[in-house]
């Protein structure tokens, strides 16, 4: 019980506080235990994710999904892209749904798509690409990007303060001049003469890819990925790496709809029918990312367009219309109408909400989605107002479909990533791999041969900090006394 590693603490106590914490979360948030206690090697969680099995319904739903995949991918890229990218749609669809449209950064998010694809890892042959349905909502400023990405500790802004709050889905082609924000804000001198030569060769690179058919910064964003992902690996490990290709849940969900409410569905009449859309309302409000009127938070169904503005309003149901919550906008008002609702989505004047996102890929298509931890929570939480409203209305069969949508494919929030530095450990972000020129095939081996539960142990103190701000009541609530750097010194001793 000397103290660990340096720290104050030391590894008894890291050990006692780390089990606590565990304890409080699975207690509240019961749907995550499973996951602490998996013994099995990171290796193998492939295996747990893709064993489910799917209903010939939601396969044949899926078909919709998967041909507005294969459009996006096709505008982009050309109509060769299933070939030149290995892209194989055939069979039952699982997603990474718990990534942001930005460029690779944060520890949690770089790791989420090697977890949930350990087999299609250090290959001998080419594996077929990786899809993510990826959220194209969230502003720059965001918790996992703030404004950009980090690199060595430091903040490396994509976008100025002024546009921090601006929602990637309605934001331009944009050109990449972070070395120029940098020295315009008096920031370039922080960083030493080998991490600017690498900033000027990132920002190049970056500007010489192809943005010839991308209409906007989100398909900038889907290029950008596509061409930096393999680097997070050694040179020698990407020629058989699969594609990683990144399309938004917004546009995907948007030409869902377009087809979807030309008939009568569940999602049809979240809208189109009073009683079933009430009832919605009801059984969702106080959800995590759904709506919650008195706190002014969500929006029903859609988001608008901010007139003028690369941003958003919310929306809230008011009898058959839907009323923007800024009483500035009225004239903004939608009604509830079929025509009404497809136009506006065509034009892009609207977009689908993390309900209506949801609700068609997963709970309608049976899409399962791969979850961070906190989307492992909210999804399960829906699933069951999803059951609770259908059964309210003896929709029988849609229950039973959606009983079989799993929604605990958790592989976003752990992070694998690390260098020893003096004696310490450093959390690596995207582009401090890049730096390094990537990760060596020993180290990822070494990873894949860790327990589950163990990685997974690291994240804890960042988890409890999320859980106990929406599932935990207050009474109970502690300051932990350890950290994620504790906990990965715990984890990653033998780094």
């Amino acid at each position: 019980n000397t103290p660990y590693l340096g720290m104050s603490k030391n590894r008894a106590e890291i050990i006692k506080q780390r089990d606590f914490l565990i304890e409080q979360i699975t207690k509240y948030c019961p749907v995550i235990e499973q996951f602490f206690e998996l013994d099995m090697k990171l290796r193998d969680y492939h295996g747990f994710l893709y064993k489910f099995q799917i209903d010939p319904i939601h396969q044949q739903r899926q078909e919709l999904v998967k041909d507005n995949i294969r459009a996006k991918l096709s505008t982009l890229f050309g109509a060769d892209y299933a070939t030149k990218f290995q892209v194989n749609l055939d069979g039952k669809l699982a997603c990474n749904i718990a990534d942001h449209h930005q460029v690779i950064n944060h520890p949690f998010l770089a790791s989420a798509n090697i977890i949930g694809n350990t087999r299609r890892l250090l290959q001998p042959q080419k594996q077929d690409a990786i899809i993510v349905l990826s959220s194209g909502d969230v502003p720059p400023n965001n918790y996992f990007s703030k404004n950009g990405f980090m690199l060595h500790g430091k903040r490396v802004p994509l976008f100025s303060n002024a546009e921090r709050e601006k929602s990637s889905y309605y934001i331009p082609r944009r050109d990449f001049n972070m070395t120029e924000r940098l020295q315009t804000s008096d920031r370039w001198n922080d960083f030493s003469a080998e991490e600017q030569a690498f900033l000027t060769a990132e920002e190049e690179r970056m500007r010489s890819f192809d943005y010839s058919q991308c209409r906007d910064y989100c398909d900038q964003i889907t290029v950008i990925v596509k061409n930096t992902w393999p680097r997070l690996f050694e040179t020698k490990l990407r020629e058989t790496l699969p594609e990683l290709l990144y399309v938004t849940q917004e546009e995907i969900t948007t030409q869902c709809l377009i087809t979807l409410l030309e008939e009568d569905t569940m999602i049809s009449r979240c809208l189109f029918d009073p009683d079933f859309r009430e009832a919605v309302l009801d059984n969702f409000r106080g959800n995590v990312v759904t709506w919650q009127e008195s706190d002014q938070r969500g929006t029903h169904f859609f988001w608008r367009k901010y007139p003028g503005r690369s941003q958003s309003l919310r929306m809230y149901v008011d009898g058959d219309t839907l009323r923007p919550a800024d009483q500035r906008f009225t004239d903004l008002t939608i009604s509830l109408e079929k025509d009404e609702i497809i136009r506006l989505l065509r034009a892009r004047e609207i977009y689908p909400s993390l309900f209506m996102i949801f609700g068609v890929l997963h709970f309608y298509a049976g899409v399962k989605p791969l979850v961070g931890y906190g989307s492992v929570m909210y999804l399960h939480l829906m699933k069951q107002a999803w059951l609770k409203t259908l059964s309210q209305f003896g929709m029988d069969e849609e229950a039973r479909l959606v009983t079989e949508v799993e929604t605990n494919g958790f592989t976003a929030g752990l992070a694998l990533f690390f260098q020893k530095v003096n004696n310490d450990l450093r959390t690596l972000y995207a582009y401090d791999i890049f730096y390094e020129g990537g990760m060596s095939e020993e180290y990822l081996k070494k990873i894949l041969d860790m327990k589950f539960g163990e990685i997974l142990s690291v994240g804890v103190a960042d988890m409890y900090d999320y859980y106990s701000q929406k599932y935990i009541p207050v009474a109970e609530r502690i300051q932990p006394a350890i950290n994620f750097d504790d906990l990965s010194h715990l984890a990653f001793d033998w780094i």
